[in-house]
């Protein structure tokens, strides 16, 4: 796995680092760092990855990532706004020590402990990243390191925040990836054909045996388990932003069998997908 280098540029005295983050449409490597990151996404959308696990995500999404948690945003294919983040990296040590010998830094050591598992914070709290953005580019370090300071306290006081990671999953800082990459770009371009453990193994080069050994070993969960996820997600989005019959997104989605289709729905859900665009509706209108 790609161990990402830290902002180029920054003094190695510096125990905290902010960036703009930008790529074009497509996929990056998954890539994990041994510091605490924010990641606040400011243009794109797409799926994101973060340990096993992955969802969508969109403009104004703040995700809070302890350290070594492999991840990658994947912009979405055949969108013309390319992707952007303001990021936020700070070392685990400097602040880790802080919290544990500093009683006022007890409510952010608990906030961060929750980080090993990647939490999704209140769209709310990214306004806060937002109207300091410019200040945390731009500051000197001492100045900057307080601002954080003040935000991870506020930040920890919210209680409207979505844990990512189930509690079986366990950090593996050494996976190697290239495979894995090559897995979700071939999922992103081809969910909605049928695919085969023949015809996936075959593309990286593998048995069939083989890979579902890897996959299963690297990513915590079967192949086919992340594939329906990967598909169910993509059905979401179909359902919240078109008019397309439940059908047509089904096969669109790569469902050959719609009861299958609907099985997988409800397995993820606990609802029919008529069900869930109308209380999608309902809640947005």
């Amino acid at each position: 796995m790609n161990k990402e280098n830290l902002f180029p540029g920054i003094a190695s005295t510096e125990s905290f680092r902010t960036f703009l983050k930008n790529m074009d449409s497509g996929t990056t490597s998954l890539h994990h760092h041994p510091s605490y990151e924010l990641n606040f996404v400011l243009k794109g959308e797409g799926t994101r990855y973060i340990g096993n696990h992955q969802e969508h995500f969109e403009e104004g999404d703040l995700i809070l990532l302890g350290p070594g948690i492999p991840h990658n945003w994947a912009n979405k294919r055949n969108r013309s706004a390319a992707y952007s983040s303001f990021v936020m990296q700070w070392d685990s040590d400097f602040i880790d020590k802080i919290c544990q010998v500093t009683p006022e830094f007890k409510l952010i050591g608990s906030f961060l402990g929750m980080s090993n598992k990647g939490i999704v914070l209140d769209k709310d709290l990214g306004k806060e990243i937002q109207k300091y953005k410019t200040d945390l580019l731009n500051l000197p370090a001492f100045e900057k390191l307080i601002l954080l300071l003040q935000l991870l306290n506020e930040f920890s006081k919210s209680r409207d925040h979505k844990v990512l990671l189930q509690d079986g999953y366990k950090q593996r800082r050494t996976i190697p990836n290239s495979r894995l990459e090559k897995v979700f770009e071939f999922v992103e371009e081809n969910y909605s054909e049928k695919i085969t453990l023949k015809k996936i193994a075959s593309f990286v080069n593998m048995s069939e045996g083989a890979f579902s050994r890897f996959f299963s070993q690297s990513y915590k969960k079967p192949f086919f388990t992340y594939l329906n996820e990967f598909r169910i997600n993509k059905a979401y989005r179909f359902l919240e932003e078109t008019d397309m019959r439940i059908n047509e997104i089904g096969y669109s989605c790569g469902y050959d069998c719609l009861q299958f289709f609907y099985r997988q729905f409800m397995k993820f859900t606990n609802c029919a997908p008529q069900d869930y665009r109308n209380r999608f509706l309902s809640e947005n209108n």
